[in-house]
């Protein structure tokens, strides 16, 4: 295990990937924390972690296994990220998706599997479109940043703003991805992330001691950001962003997370932008909405 330091001096361990022929199903449990790997869960005690695992174990052992690598300096100058503030959720004048707070428990684990989309420009004084689509798990957070210019170029970085900065897991439109976020409910604040790229076969994991209390919110979607100098911004057509598989593990039982709070975005004179739409307990899409 090798230990890193981001700029904002969060200790970041990294593991060594598992061989090629690594059998998550007969490994042990130090073999499996050896590569940073989650623990197999007792069936009985907690059956859905148990399923969940055996599922990802299945669909994963074959993938790539990247050694991660981080770069705290990749960062869009002038780009405003609006903050997202746990108690509050999301803002809807730039985001739209699902946040759910749970007050008689704390979230240790959330899993989804997101598509990213192919962005169409919208005219902007900077002649690009700043865009991202963020998974959530109280102050612990990912996204996926992307840009498109006049040229329809689109860009996209996997990253964990104020973590580990830009992540060296290949991401681009179309792909599919897969996120589980765990947050210990310890004194360190002790982060996992497991994430894989399904398009790609690829996959990269490692911890974090974040000093981040518990989580009691959970939140995926999507949100527009923008140059300081621009109060509202442009949304890129993005058609429609599908989140799926979403699962979230309390300490008092599994959560639906579209059972929180459906967040619409809403422009200039409350016009709607993009709306959330359930499609099961599980699952929801973000959608453009043209004007």
């Amino acid at each position: 295990m090798a230990k890193t330091q981001t700029r904002e001096e969060k200790r970041v361990r990294v593991y060594p990937p598992p061989p090629a022929d690594f059998d998550p199903f007969i490994a042990t449990s130090k073999d499996l924390m050896r590569h940073g790997l989650p623990l197999r869960p007792d069936a009985r005690s907690q059956p859905g972690m148990a399923a969940l695992w055996e599922r990802r174990a299945a669909r994963y052992r074959h993938f790539q296994h990247l050694d991660p690598k981080f770069d705290t300096s990749k960062k869009t100058p002038g780009k405003k990220v609006s903050a997202i503030t746990p108690a509050l959720g999301p803002d809807p004048t730039d985001s739209c998706g699902y946040q759910l707070l749970v007050a008689s428990a704390t979230i240790g684990a959330l899993f989804v599997t997101w598509t990213l989309p192919d962005l169409q420009y919208t005219p902007s004084a900077l002649n690009v479109d700043y865009f991202h689509t963020f998974i959530g798990l109280g102050l612990l957070d990912l996204h996926v940043e992307m840009t498109v210019d006049a040229g329809q170029n689109v860009t996209a970085q996997l990253q964990s703003p104020g973590v580990a900065g830009a992540i060296n897991l290949p991401v681009r439109p179309g792909d599919v991805l897969s996120c589980m976020l765990c947050l210990e409910n310890n004194e360190r604040g002790t982060a996992a992330f497991f994430l894989a790229n399904e398009t790609t076969s690829q996959t990269v994991n490692f911890a974090v001691d974040t000093g981040f209390p518990p989580a009691v919110t959970i939140n995926a979607g999507v949100t527009r950001t923008w140059s300081l100098n621009q109060p509202f911004p442009p949304l890129a057509r993005f058609g429609a962003v599908y989140f799926d598989e979403i699962s979230a593990f309390t300490t008092a039982g599994p959560r639906s997370l579209t059972s929180g709070q459906a967040i619409t975005m809403v422009g200039q004179n409350g016009r709607i932008l993009a709306e959330p739409v359930q499609l099961n307990d599980s699952a929801f899409k973000t959608v453009f909405v043209a004007a």
